[in-house]
């Protein structure tokens, strides 16, 4: 009886928590940008200086997201379409920011609305058992 070993299964786990955590970085700071905009809505002016600052620190993180997505893919052995899905945001979130600097609220509020969907989607997917699958796992 020949026993062969089992070839090792590559699974993310140090990018895999890097990437939650800007995920989490990410949702938090999604999720404020309505939460401000009300407020001004509301009438506190103030909001609206915080609200673009943090749509510039938004499109920052896209982008750093953008980079530990790819390490978790390449490095972590995890899968793709975070990477994908991560370079999405970034365009979106800049696509954004210059209709919200010139106040087309038309593609500004639902693009904002489609923008924290996925975040908070990638977000919860990440903390599933399916975001600690190796890229050959999922092929099987």
């Amino acid at each position: 009886m020949t026993l062969t070993a089992q070839p090792r299964v590559r699974r993310p786990k140090a990018s895999l928590w890097a990437l939650r955590i800007i995920l989490l970085l990410h949702t938090a700071l999604v999720g404020a940008q309505p939460i401000l905009a009300g407020y001004f809505l509301a009438g506190e002016v103030d909001a609206m200086d915080a609200h673009g600052r943090i749509g510039s620190t938004v499109w920052m993180t896209g982008f750093l997201q953008v980079v530990i997505a790819g390490v978790y893919w390449l490095g972590g052995g995890g899968r793709p379409w975070p990477l994908l899905w991560s370079a999405v945001l970034v365009v979106a979130e800049f696509v954004q920011l210059t209709f919200g600097y010139l106040q087309n609220f038309a593609v500004h509020v639902p693009l904002g609305t489609a923008i924290v969907a996925v975040v908070i989607w990638m977000t919860i997917w990440s903390f599933r058992p399916a975001a600690r699958r190796g890229r050959q796992e999922v092929k099987q």
